[in-house]
């Protein structure tokens, strides 16, 4: 009889278990609750296919040295206005947003505070806008949240293993640097821009779930400052959303209010007012150190 695991368990051993790095006994109790749980199971393909990207050459060509020398470029980069995505990249500038009437250039950095459950399943909408239509869509942050993403699909009638096996959809799991994280990210648009997607919509959550931040409070706020210049350069917009129910109030004024140039406020998009450009964000955390 094998021991049961849960979700949680599962999804911060999924890595591991991909690159042989767990136990036989640790292994046999994933692999039954894969075969039981089809979320895992669509979270493993997910985990694999973004492996396989990775290190598919065919794919898209990622040099020795990729996320280091990614990871200097987007230091040295000034911000970029969306303007400056061409239109070779690109089939539309602007895309319905789903969360609410609006359309939004490519290139958009959002902010979503959610609270309730009911909020949470208005941000997924995102998404849905874009499954329903041609865009490849990304799912990223810590287990729990992307899970409670994977369910909602599924109750919009989605099926999410298909939509992973197939491509459209790609779950990444917050639990990397900034720095790897922002390489990470930058290979699954260039993937996704390659296969001919005309946008990538990128749901990414903030939330603090079972396991600690990978690297930090900063990291995350560094990470949050880079995405904005980094997306500029791929037919794709960003929302983040953010848990204001568990998230510290630090995260909640800086990751939240001072790197995202729009805020997703009620049935209405708002210039944020609050926005601090990458380069002075970045020298005032390394001012407070």
């Amino acid at each position: 009889m094998v021991a049961e695991i849960n979700c949680q368990d599962v999804w911060r051993e999924i890595s591991n278990y991909v690159e042989g790095g767990v136990g036989q006994e640790l292994r046999d109790r994933m692999e039954a609750h894969f075969r039981a749980c089809t979320n895992c199971a669509a979270v493993l393909d997910g985990t694999r296919n973004v492996v396989r990207l990775v290190g598919d050459g065919r794919a898209f060509e990622i040099p020795g040295g990729f996320s280091e020398r990614l990871y200097s470029k987007l230091r040295l980069s000034e911000k970029k206005p969306a303007s400056n995505v061409s239109h070779e990249d690109r089939q539309t500038d602007r895309i319905p947003l789903g969360i609410t009437p609006d359309q939004v250039p490519l290139g958009s950095h959002l902010l979503y505070f959610w609270e309730s459950d009911a909020d949470f399943a208005r941000g997924v909408r995102f998404l849905e806008q874009g499954l329903r239509g041609d865009d490849h869509c990304i799912a990223f942050g810590h287990a729990e949240a992307n899970l409670k993403v994977l369910e909602i699909l599924r109750e919009m009638g989605f099926d999410p293993d298909r939509l992973q096996a197939d491509g459209r959809l790609t779950v990444i799991l917050r639990e990397f640097s900034a720095s790897a994280t922002l390489a990470n990210i930058a290979a699954v648009l260039q993937a996704a821009r390659r296969r001919g997607f005309p946008v990538t919509r990128y749901l990414g959550n903030l939330g603090v779930g079972r396991d600690p931040l990978p690297a930090g409070e900063d990291d995350v706020l560094e990470l949050e400052a880079r995405v904005t210049s980094l997306i500029t350069q791929f037919p794709c917009v960003v929302i983040c959303m953010y848990d204001v129910r568990a998230l510290p109030g630090r995260l909640i004024l800086k990751g939240g209010l001072e790197t995202h140039p729009v805020n997703i406020c009620g049935d209405h998009l708002h210039d944020n007012p609050y926005y601090v450009p990458e380069e002075q964000f970045l020298a005032s955390l390394r001012h407070v150190h």
